[in-house]
């Protein structure tokens, strides 16, 4: 496979875990410590979160260059989020107001995390960059799965502090790194999903989702195989806010008007809902092996600034099947005697 999806699907993975921001949809009004959000599925309890909303940049506003901080005290559901301390600020719905995840009061920004490392980093911010270091590979089995190995380098820079307390923060954003990756490694790379358009019920055998061109071009009738391989087939997965999974093939699709009806090969033994965010994904490529290997901590220099960094190395391995016997496509055609 290609490495470039590899490393964009890390920096997936970092965007929607370290980051994870979601909006508020009620007012949050001071003095209360429960919070309406839209989607709660990538925070925890214990987590360090900011409050913040569109009017930060607009000069004159009771939020004009202001966060609030607070930590997570429970996750209620898909959509409540319960504080340990009463809010000190009222955030409002009509100000766009939403919560973002933080590690140390530093908050890390989206157009932080890069694919490749970068010769200047801004001083004044957390950054993330990920790139490729290399490839090996070695045959597993004939025919014909030919073992990839990928190597990556992830950089984490701090703030230029001049206390430990820049170092403390380093090491808190690494430390969550490495666990995030090692929470995920059997990612799917180049992985597409959809989201539902109708919830799936126990026993159903049918799944409705939106006919978009790229549905369409995507979401495929899973070829038919002897009964003994039905399981290397069932490639589509259902997934949810509540951790549950539930693997299928397709053996038929209808599309009707705005609609595309797909008719899973088993009967469904468990629900999933609009509610709790239900999508199909498929994976392209499976890592069937992966873990953050090493994680070093220090400075570095990016041009004239001196940055506390911390490097990770991550190794992922995925099968790439080749078909035997193959044609040899640099001989010229003979000519016939």
């Amino acid at each position: 496979m290609p490495v470039e999806p590899l490393v964009d699907t890390i920096i997936e993975l970092v965007k929607d875990n370290i980051i994870a921001e979601t909006d508020i949809t009620s007012d949050a009004i001071a003095g209360s410590n429960t919070i309406s959000v839209y989607n709660s599925f990538h925070f925890m309890p214990d987590q360090e979160i900011i409050l913040i909303d569109y009017d930060y940049n607009v000069s004159g506003t009771p939020h004009y260059q202001r966060f609030e901080y607070s930590k997570i005290k429970t996750v209620n559901n898909t959509t409540s989020i319960t504080l340990y301390d009463p809010l000190e600020s009222t955030w409002l719905v009509a100000s766009n107001s939403f919560v973002q995840k933080t590690i140390g009061h530093s908050p890390l920004y989206a157009n932080q995390v890069l694919f490749g490392d970068r010769e200047i980093i801004p001083a004044d911010q957390m950054a993330i960059t990920v790139e490729p270091s290399n490839m090996s590979n070695e045959w597993m089995y004939l025919q014909g799965g030919l073992n990839e190995e990928y190597k990556l380098k992830i950089m984490i820079y701090g703030k230029d502090m001049k206390t430990d307390e820049g170092l403390r923060i380093l090491v808190r954003y690494a430390d969550n790194v490495v666990e995030l990756l090692n929470k995920n490694i059997h990612i799917g790379a180049g992985e597409y999903s959809t989201p539902l358009l109708q919830n799936v019920n126990i026993g159903d055998t049918q799944v409705i989702i939106a006919a978009t061109p790229e549905n369409i071009d995507r979401i495929t009738i899973t070829n038919i195989v002897p009964p003994m391989l039905k399981d290397l087939k069932r490639t589509y997965q259902l997934q949810d806010n509540n951790g549950t999974s539930w693997w299928f093939g397709i053996t038929n699709i209808d599309i009707s008007g705005n609609t595309m009806i797909l008719t899973m090969d088993i009967p469904m033994t468990m629900p999933f809902l609009l509610s709790e965010f239900a999508v199909i994904r498929k994976p392209k490529y499976y890592v069937w092996d992966s873990r953050a290997d090493s994680a070093t901590y220090g400075v570095t220099q990016k041009g004239s600034a001196i940055l506390r960094a911390a490097e990770i190395g991550w190794y992922g391995k995925m099968i790439n099947e080749f078909s035997f016997p193959q044609p040899a496509l640099n001989l010229k055609g003979f000519n016939q005697i």
